[in-house]
């Protein structure tokens, strides 16, 4: 399947199933990967009626929650969708849900963005997993990827035009403090994207305009690079049996039909056995 853009990739482990969106479709993609053919294969597909950009697993349903429309909703198992806060409705320019995660206290992170790419008209809210919203960075352009330290103290963000991955301490109360720039990309090789982490809490960064995911060690140093054939890679998560598998998802985004022959991988998954396996993801609700 080549979707228009390809992003948010997340192994739910209660199914053994790949979830992942077609952002601008608002499409929920749901498949199950056969590990030794290295095949995805599609068993659902839920339109949700309005741009995502994050699906994430939740604790307290059997169905998922989703950074969608102009904040969070709820998506069941039989594709009904309940809408939550939205608190970019009421913005002064159009606003869109980006990237998201939950956090391993059972929050989930997600951050929006200008339709326009205005600078600065983004902020990364936290939805507690009682329900409860907060706002915790403001003046945001492209928020994108998230990933937590395995002890859940420490975060690791992503502005893409900043071209940096920032870390922060994170505070009992969700809150945010002491952050420090860990790596900068150099432009030329592409602007950070989508990002997740392994078990050795080793980041894998997506690199748009980049070709490739690259991983770094938790200081920061360039450890390995995923080269990948479609220019813009967008995203990456762990899955399969062990959590073994890569899954990598890239765009056509703004792409002519020049572009889009010339390159006709963009829009498709890829995977790859890197050596290392990766952590669950985490679940929206209460941890008990």
């Amino acid at each position: 399947m080549r979707s228009d853009h390809a992003e948010g990739p997340c192994w739910d482990q209660r199914t053994s199933t790949l979830l992942w969106v077609d952002q601008y479709a608002g499409l929920v993609n749901v498949a199950v990967f056969d590990e030794h053919a290295d095949e995805l294969t599609i068993t659902r597909t839920h339109d949700v009626g309005a741009p995502v950009g994050a699906v994430v697993p939740s604790a307290m349903t059997e169905g998922w929650m989703m950074a969608c429309a102009a904040g969070f909703a709820r998506l069941g198992p039989d594709g009904s969708v309940q809408l939550l806060a939205q608190p970019e409705s009421a913005a002064a320019v159009r606003m869109r849900m980006n990237d998201g995660k939950c956090d391993p206290g059972g929050a989930f992170w997600a951050g929006s963005m200008a339709w326009d790419k205005t600078g600065g008209a983004g902020t990364l809210y936290r939805l507690g997993p009682h329900g409860d919203l907060s706002v915790v960075l403001r003046e945001l352009t492209i928020s994108n990827g998230l990933a937590w330290s395995s002890d859940g103290t420490r975060m690791y963000f992503i502005d893409t035009p900043t071209q940096r991955i920032d870390r922060f301490d994170v505070l009992s109360d969700g809150q945010l403090t002491n952050r420090t720039t860990v790596v900068t990309i150099d432009p030329r090789e592409g602007q950070p994207d989508g990002m997740t982490i392994d078990a050795e809490d080793c980041l894998w960064v997506a690199l748009w305009n980049g070709w490739s995911v690259r991983r770094y060690s938790p200081a920061g140093e360039p450890l390995a690079t995923v080269e990948v054939d479609a220019p813009l890679v967008s995203s990456c998560c762990f899955g399969g049996p062990g959590l073994g598998t890569l899954f990598i998802t890239t765009s056509q985004e703004d792409m002519t039909a020049g572009t889009r022959e010339r390159y006709p991988n963009s829009g498709r998954l890829f995977c790859a056995e890197v050596g290392v396996s990766g952590r669950p993801a985490d679940r929206y609700g209460p941890v008990a």
